[in-house]
């Protein structure tokens, strides 16, 4: 009975006491070493210690610990036999101590001889470290590096850990207008001197050689982040509010329309376009100076545009996606798509995916009341050439009857009717 509860308490100390090791390891790159960890076999425990590197302490640390407790329960045999004098039953139990003691030790040396004649390398584990393939790395003062990566944009960077300078591993953009369909690109980073994307802002750009391993040559930090925002280069509509050479702050980016930028609304300046690489869709991005759609806007008809400086004020984007266009747009002089005279109307076929431009001079037509998508085409119709008046998007197939009652369209016989039309793919 007294045997079986010295086996069970020395059994719980040695789990709590393994525990307590193994709970420091893991501890000890997220709070730093609160002690010094004797070294094994060459082995140092540190704060930049890797995953591979505990794996090779403890196993060393486990050749020892073992080689000890064969040692100890030789010692605690030993003990018993001398004070069980007298006591048969005693003194059988001890010989089984010493015998397990000294068969332990035996083991472990015979199984240390026999590793080192069949590999020596067994002895001398070597666990392949992990490197890391996205992301960056930021570098303390002591020269201590941490990983860090987010699919998303905005990670958070522990009080304890002030940052001095920045690695990037992800690869760059290879060209400013254009994302990959195969590889993570990270354009920059945005910094904050306080959590949450508040306080001082910066940017470092991505400054990763093309196709070179990481990580990149490091980049100093004006100050110790608490939160960064990963700029990943996506395809979209950029819009900056200073030029997008000097991108503070960080720019808004648009996949989609938008009836109103909120509280982004009159702010843009510039623009950068990042269309898909060998993608079959264009980005085709329509600014609107009012929400809604509405009132003077502008369009972009280059692919993979930078524009310096925005003509009009944006408070509300149109992002046109749209694949290869196909079929015809019909003009009309009258109301419901309806003509019997061929004179009455102009039929626009295109087989591009550029934006195309139809004036009503063009058309020859007095005016135009009515047009007919047959098609994935959408059309900006606009109150005066080259974009200087009121706009208003048109999309879907089949007659849109009348433009009476739509913001390009002036009851007052003297007022505003359309006069210049964009055609583009369908927006998606």
């Amino acid at each position: 009975m007294e045997s079986s509860k010295f086996k069970f308490f020395f059994i719980l100390i040695l789990i709590f006491f393994l525990f307590s090791l193994f709970n420091s390891f893991i501890l000890a790159q997220e709070r730093g070493l609160e002690v010094e960890y004797p070294e094994v076999g060459g082995e140092k425990i540190t704060t930049s210690t890797t995953i591979a590197g505990y794996a090779v302490y403890i196993f060393k640390l486990s050749l020892i610990i073992a080689a000890i407790l064969a040692f100890a329960v030789l010692i605690y045999g030993g003990f018993r036999y001398v004070t069980s004098a007298g006591n048969p039953l005693a003194m059988d139990d001890a010989k089984k101590w010493i015998w397990g003691g000294i068969i332990g030790l035996i083991l472990l040396l015979c199984s240390w001889l026999i590793l080192n004649i069949i590999s020596p390398e067994f002895l001398q584990p070597k666990v392949e470290e992990l490197k890391e393939t996205g992301g960056i790395y930021l570098i303390n003062e002591k020269k201590e590096k941490r990983h860090f990566y987010s699919i998303g944009p905005i990670s958070e960077i522990p009080e304890d850990f002030k940052a001095v300078k920045i690695e990037f591993i992800s690869d760059k953009p290879a060209e400013e207008e254009f994302s990959s369909s195969t590889k993570e690109e990270l354009y920059s980073i945005y910094y904050y001197s306080e959590k949450n994307q508040e306080g001082d802002e910066k940017e470092v750009k991505n400054n990763k050689a093309l196709d070179s391993p990481p990580p990149s040559s490091p980049q100093s930090l004006d100050f110790p982040p608490k939160s960064i925002y990963f700029f990943w280069q996506k395809p979209g509509v950029y819009l900056y509010e200073e030029d997008f050479l000097n991108p503070i702050p960080m720019p808004e980016v648009y996949t989609g329309s938008q009836k109103t930028l909120k509280d982004f609304q009159d702010k843009a300046q510039s623009m950068r376009i990042v269309n898909e690489k060998m993608a079959p869709t264009w980005i085709t991005p329509i600014l609107f100076e009012d929400t809604d759609y509405e009132g003077m806007c502008d369009i972009s008809i280059i692919r993979g545009n930078i524009v310096d400086r925005l003509k009009n004020k944006v408070s509300s984007i149109i992002v046109s996606q749209g694949t290869l266009p196909y079929g015809e747009v019909i003009f009309y002089e009258k109301q419901n798509c309806d003509t019997k005279d061929e004179t009455e109307r102009y039929i626009y076929t295109t087989i591009g995916p550029d934006p195309d431009h139809v004036t009503k001079d063009k058309t020859k037509l007095d005016q135009w009341l009515s047009i007919k998508i047959n098609g994935n085409f959408s059309v900006l119709l606009n109150t005066e050439e080259e974009l200087e008046g009121r706009c208003m998007v048109f999309s879907g197939v089949g007659c849109i009857p009348s433009f009476k009652g739509t913001s390009v369209y002036s009851a007052d016989p003297e007022g505003f009717r359309p006069v210049d039309a964009w055609i583009f793919p369908t927006i998606e």
